[in-house]
């Protein structure tokens, strides 16, 4: 995981610099993503519980729960070692009180791990305790986001079209876009 040192590295270099930072940030985050999900791709150590239908059937169907009720879900993919999702959090325009990326990270990661370690007869750590998201600016930057997930696993060899994968979902009325 050289990638990991040669980010903190990269990081410290940009953040020392005066001047506008955002765009060369912008830049080694979605480098550092890039690598991070190669990684995960071709892991083959550690645990693959998602690969196991009845397990990846829970991530989905936690999701789904809170589709409509705290952030509108546009797609998500599970493959066997992580996950990609792609929601809009909602304002308090459509809520009594704000939804916070963290919480509702932490609810989803709870209640799934709670689950699928009941099933899988395991005690302790499910998630990785990070999780990697980014703010989408503008529609047409949502859209590339959704098909790269989509994509996810033709990438790893997994199937050769993007809504060939049991475990892809996207909202109906994106799907012309995509």
């Amino acid at each position: 995981m050289q990638w990991k040192a040669e980010y903190a590295e990269a990081k410290k270099r940009i953040l020392a610099q005066k001047g506008n930072t955002f765009e060369q940030m912008d830049i080694l985050w979605k480098k550092d993503f890039l690598q991070r999900d190669a990684f995960f791709d071709t892991f083959k150590g550690g645990p693959h519980y998602l690969k196991e239908d009845v397990i990846a059937q829970v991530v989905a169907n936690t999701l789904h729960f809170w589709d409509k009720k705290r952030f509108d879900l546009h797609a998500f993919c599970i493959m066997s070692n992580h996950l990609h999702v792609v929601f809009k959090l909602y304002g308090e325009e459509k809520v009594d009180t704000p939804v916070y990326l963290e919480k509702i990270m932490h609810s989803i990661k709870l209640y799934s791990a709670k689950k699928c370690n009941k099933i899988l007869g395991l005690d302790g750590q499910f998630w990785q305790h990070e999780s990697y998201d980014r703010l989408v600016r503008n529609q047409e930057e949502l859209l590339r986001i959704i098909k790269y997930v989509l994509n996810n696993p033709v990438k790893a060899g997994l199937c050769v079209e993007m809504y060939d994968w049991k475990w892809s979902y996207i909202r109906e009325d994106l799907k012309d876009f995509i």
